[in-house]
């Protein structure tokens, strides 16, 4: 019985042993190795606007005649007050236009707006956006957005100026001189409309210069929808004008 304790407790001396080689001294610590957690940065989003609402309108008028108009209006897809503020002003404005086409449609009626539709810009800061609605009678009439789609605020045309490196000083006086020249070439014929000077002057007056709205075009140069004001037609059209 002696042999087999003295037997026992060699054994149990050489399991300790073989355990504290193999694990350390009971006062070392352990360290454990995990690897990294490595965060990957949000990559940019591929398009900051989507399709809000698509329509085809299809009619025959009551001489037989048939048509077909597409409208479509734009969703800015920014996370911010600005961006919601946007879409609700671009429903409010355009949706009417969907609804008095069905209208028109079931008349046999031809369409009030004969299209409508979007143009935009976008990079990984900017997003610019130029709505176009264009009326049976071939005036038509613009609505432009422009985001930093980083901070998700609406930009003034000065802040997109800013934003693209130009001055807005500049910009307005390229505005000026391109609308001169563009209404000169329109206007000033042999067949000058009356009030030419009047309406002239409205055009380029500062009130009607700084009313103009600044873009970018889909390659991401600076455009301005401006209005000119004359005798001829409905008295007032939309340009569009490159500086």
């Amino acid at each position: 019985m002696k042999r087999f304790r003295t037997t026992a407790t060699a054994l149990a001396a050489a399991l300790l042993c073989l355990c504290t080689a193999a694990c350390g001294s009971p006062s070392e610590a352990v360290i454990e190795t995990t690897p990294p957690v490595v965060i990957q940065p949000a990559k940019a989003k591929d398009s900051y606007i989507t399709v809000g609402l698509s329509e085809t309108f299809s009619y025959t008028d009551k001489t037989g005649n048939v048509y077909n108009a597409v409208y479509i209006i734009p969703k800015i897809d920014i996370d911010s007050e600005d961006a919601e503020a946007a879409n609700e002003e671009i429903n409010e404005k355009y949706l009417n236009d969907f609804a008095s086409a069905n209208n028109e449609v079931a008349a046999h009626n031809s369409l009030t707006c004969d299209s409508l539709d979007y143009d935009c810009y976008q990079d990984d800061t900017l997003l610019s956006v130029l709505i176009r609605r264009v009326y049976f009678s071939h005036t038509v009439d613009y609505s432009v957005y422009n985001f930093n789609v980083k901070t998700g605020r609406r930009l003034s045309s000065e802040a997109l100026c800013e934003a693209v490196g130009k001055s807005y000083d500049s910009a307005m006086a390229t505005l000026e001189s391109k609308l001169k020249y563009d209404y000169a070439g329109k206007y000033a014929t042999a067949s000058q409309p009356k009030n030419y000077e009047e309406d002239l002057k409205k055009t380029m007056s500062e009130d009607n210069l700084k009313a103009s709205l600044f873009f970018l075009d889909s390659k991401g140069k600076l455009n301005a929808v401006c209005k000119e004001y004359t005798s001829v037609g409905t008295g007032e059209f939309s340009v569009v004008l490159s500086l």
